[in-house]
């Protein structure tokens, strides 16, 4: 596909990693995702495509915008990779970009795409995308490693994860949280060979939960990447037993403080790290998202 000023608009592929790397370090604009793929992972996919220009002249074409959209796990997909070199003609690239991997998502029945958007990128381009600002992601903090009083339900039994229980975790991700929030099967993989520690929980011979957390890039830190508890048992103390393992696990490590990040519309959740001692942070990142329609496919 051509657009104005000699662009043309084309499938990523393994022979533009270097320029794609070199442009996510230089140009104005720039996103990676905040997931345990680098953005090489997903080149050759349909859902990863380029803007390059052909300069007038002996001069070779250079890439001056990249846009990757995937879904990890089905029906929502999130935007992995975008990046724009400079300003002028933004919204048109990013535009023109997105064109035909909405024709590729909708042949996979995806249903949303969501972009956690970075400061310092226009929100008009978002709303000349047909997204929406509906929701913020919010990190909280805890400065110790401390619990609080009362004790766990006794018949709440965690212990590390085994590669077997990973089928029945995706399964209690479906259940407790929508499409756009879920981890897929790999994903969960993925994290469980970066975490500092990953726990089950089982009640009545059943998983019902999971947590896993990672060190953080602060000194001596933690950060709680997930927390997710069955809805059909929750209110039993199944998140009370997940957080202690964990904070448990990062005193045995040496470690002093940690983080973790949450919708602000979780309130479950954040009544869950409140008890537990963690506070706001004043940090939010915007969730942007658009619906995709069967008109899209036109």
């Amino acid at each position: 596909m051509e657009i104005a000023n000699q662009f043309l608009v084309r499938q990523a592929g393994p022979g533009d990693a270097r320029d794609i790397t070199r442009l996510l370090q230089k140009a104005r604009f720039s996103h990676v995702h905040a997931d345990w793929h680098p953005p090489v992972d997903w080149l050759g996919q349909p859902g990863f495509v380029v803007a390059e220009e052909g300069p007038a002249g002996f001069l070779p074409p250079y890439l001056a915008a990249c846009l990757a959209i995937t879904a990890d796990p089905l029906p929502a997909a999130w935007v992995r990779v975008a990046a724009v070199h400079n300003n002028p003609g933004g919204d048109e690239l990013l535009l023109s970009m997105l064109a035909p991997i909405i024709r590729h998502l909708q042949q996979q029945a995806v249903q949303e795409i969501g972009w956690l958007l970075p400061a310092g990128w226009p929100e008009s381009w978002l709303v000349a995308m047909q997204f929406s600002r509906q929701n913020s992601i919010e990190t909280y903090f805890k400065s110790d490693l401390s619990l609080p009083r009362g004790g766990l339900n006794p018949a709440v039994q965690v212990r590390p994860v085994q590669p077997a229980d990973f089928p029945a975790l995706v399964a209690i991700e479906a259940a407790a949280f929508a499409p756009l929030w879920r981890h897929s099967h790999s994903g969960l993989e993925l994290g469980w060979r970066q975490s500092l520690c990953f726990h089950v929980a089982e009640l009545a011979g059943r998983l019902v939960g999971f947590e896993y957390s990672v060190h953080s890039q602060a000194e001596r830190a933690a950060h709680l990447v997930r927390i997710t508890v069955d809805p059909a048992v929750q209110g039993l103390g199944v998140g009370s037993a997940l957080l202690t393992a964990a904070l448990e696990a990062y005193r045995r490590q040496g470690l002093r403080h940690v983080s973790l990040n949450t919708q602000v519309d979780n309130l479950s959740s954040q009544q869950l790290y409140a008890k537990f001692g963690f506070h706001p942070a004043g940090y939010r990142v915007p969730v942007w998202v658009r619906a995709l329609q069967t008109a899209d496919l036109a």
